[in-house]
């Protein structure tokens, strides 16, 4: 909570926020079982959703991160005393919990049920070597590799399941892990080691075998499948941060910790956070306590400090629909802290360490300073362009982030090793215009797919065109004063007619909502006219219309409009009777 500045916007933490997770529930998908319900760090509020009724040690640990209350103090290391030791990030919310037999079609209905904005899942199909407490495994299938498991870095069916998921849902991200396959893999070979075929769950053992180390050169393309899904937001691990975030080098890799990129050359991870010797609930006693470390547990603090994010957006605008999934997504990676060698993002910290407090005063600034200066959701229609005009003054550092959820890519239904076929359905493009003409790029990284060159991979960020991620980001340091124009655009064809996208900028002034004043209305046909007016890009309108002013109340005109541009044209008719209808715009959200 400390190191990703989550407990900055807890009660008493300084921020002036008072998250705490009340009222909005987080799910939960374990592939073990369930949480100790009885724990005392729970209070009752851990619940099962499925029916699954067997308690283990690891769901009981996930959740203790997402919503333990600390109640206990817990001596370690050997003479340290922590208070509220396992304290979870959302301590006072609701968790559902689930088996992952069935997770896929769970999600769908537990979400339309349950009303979830977030969940957790802290596991993922068994890939490559692991140990399993007495000697070494291997989950390859052997009739494709004897040494290189296929599934790394894969676009499976359950990341095409997930991707379904989220798209069909709108609103609702998990938060995935993507293993600890990180260089994982016997120190000494050959070695005597088990091998489980795909889909058993009993290995025979096998001996004079030489097999690779999981990922390639220097650990990269080392992730499992589920973490491999464009829409939900991936976590890596990193050790703890005991003074808070000091810079890029105060954040450390924790081990086994798995590297990007997917087989196609997208980034992944998005993010990071501390999963490495967490304090956490165990399941051996309604008191009892473990350590443990593993992206397992990083996952969920970034779940929960995304549920107090809802919380506040909540509190802020009580009558607003939910955020996208990809707003959500698109603040933790737009706010976070910057992790790495380099600037801008890599193969192995993602977009860097979650900065809850900033992203809390991202939400906070958006709804005080302007209207929707800050973070906007806009539909995009096939074939049309967003403008967005952004004044800065001199010296300031511009960071604009854009974050989308694709349509679901074909999956890799053949296990073929580190198949390049791109996985982005709709490419949408981001550029920044300066007051002097000049475009700005997004960052872009070389996932080297030909010769897996770790050198290569582990090379900073440059900028330029970017057609395999569904998150782009400018950064422009030392602006100059003027007005700097956003423009984003798509190639080809975009599915489903349109594509909804989220905006998020940093360093630009917050700008006034225009007065809503319809123009003068111009006649275009002999029954049609059109009329515009000033609006705020990324505002939903609704046109609305009535034959008399003494008549019933007003009708919608066709479907809500989305502002893409400062000013928002339509044409309609004049069918009313005797030729006369009246029209009026409203603001919708």
């Amino acid at each position: 909570a400390v190191s990703i500045a989550t407990a900055a916007v807890w009660p008493g933490g300084g921020a002036g926020f008072s998250l705490t997770g009340t009222n909005t529930p987080i799910g939960l998908w374990e592939a073990g079982g369930i949480p100790r319900l009885s724990h005392h760090e729970f209070q009752g509020r851990v619940s099962v959703g499925d029916g699954t009724t067997n308690q283990e040690s690891h769901a009981t640990a996930v959740a203790s991160v997402l919503n333990a209350a600390g109640l206990y103090t817990v001596i370690y290391p050997v003479g340290v005393t922590n208070p509220q030791a396992a304290k979870g990030m959302s301590y006072v919310a609701p968790v559902i919990s689930n088996n992952s037999s069935n997770d896929v079609s769970e999600m769908a209905s537990q979400v339309a049920t349950n009303g979830f904005r977030i969940s957790n899942h802290s596991y993922s199909v068994r890939c490559g070597w692991q140990w399993i407490g007495f000697a070494w495994a291997w989950f390859g299938h052997s009739n494709i590799s004897q040494t290189v498991d296929w599934k790394f870095g894969a676009y499976t069916a359950e990341a095409y399941g997930i991707d379904t998921n989220v798209y069909a849902a709108r609103t609702y991200l998990p938060v995935w892990t993507p293993g600890n396959s990180g260089s994982e893999g016997p120190p000494v070979q050959p070695t005597n080691h088990y091998y489980f075929p795909p889909g058993s769950e009993t290995g025979y053992l096998v001996t004079g075998v030489t097999r690779s180390i999981d990922g390639d050169s220097g650990g990269y393309d080392s992730l499992h499948p589920q973490g491999c899904a464009k829409n939900v937001l991936t976590v890596g691990n990193v050790s703890n941060l005991v003074a808070g975030y000091t810079g890029p080098g105060s954040v450390r890799l924790g081990p086994q910790t798995p590297f990007g990129p997917t087989d196609d050359g997208r980034l992944k991870p998005d993010i990071v956070a501390p999963g490495t010797d967490i304090i956490m609930a165990g399941s051996a006693a309604d008191n009892n306590f473990i350590l443990g470390s593993g992206t397992s547990f990083a996952a969920p603090a970034i779940s929960g400090s995304i549920n107090l994010l809802n919380q506040l957006r909540n509190t802020l605008h009580p009558s607003a629909r939910p955020w996208l999934a990809s707003t959500m997504k698109g603040l933790v990676i737009h706010t976070a802290d910057e992790a790495g060698d380099h600037p801008g993002p890599d193969y192995r910290f993602g977009w860097g360490l979650m900065n809850t407090r900033r992203a809390a005063e991202l939400v906070r600034n958006n709804a005080t300073n302007g209207w929707k200066s800050f973070i906007k959701e806009i539909f995009l229609p096939d074939g049309e362009s967003i403008e967005i005009p952004v004044p800065f003054a001199a010296g300031q550092t511009g960071r604009f982030t854009i974050v989308w959820t694709d349509t679901a890519g074909a999956p890799q239904t053949n296990a073929v090793i580190d198949s390049p076929t791109p996985r982005l359905v709709n490419d949408l493009d981001l550029r920044v215009i300066s007051p002097s003409g000049t475009t700005n790029f997004p960052y872009v990284l070389n996932p080297d797919l030909t010769n897996q060159s770790a050198v290569t991979r582990a090379a900073g960020a440059t900028t330029g065109d970017d057609s395999r991620n569904n998150v782009e980001q400018v950064v422009i340091t030392n602006t100059v004063a003027g007005t700097y124009l956003v423009r984003i655009t798509h190639k080809g064809t975009l599915s489903g007619g349109g594509q909804w996208v989220t905006w998020a900028m940093s360093g630009g002034q917050a700008q006034e909502r225009p007065p809503l004043v319809i123009s003068q209305p111009v006649v275009t046909a002999s029954n049609k006219l059109a009329f515009s007016w000033p609006s705020v890009v990324g505002q939903l309108y609704q046109v609305q219309y009535r034959n008399d002013v003494e008549g019933p109340g007003w009708s919608n005109w066709d479907g809500e409009i989305s502002a893409i541009r400062t000013n928002t044209a339509v044409e309609v008719d004049m069918d009313g009777p005797d030729g006369r209808r009246f029209y009026r715009v409203i603001e919708v959200e």
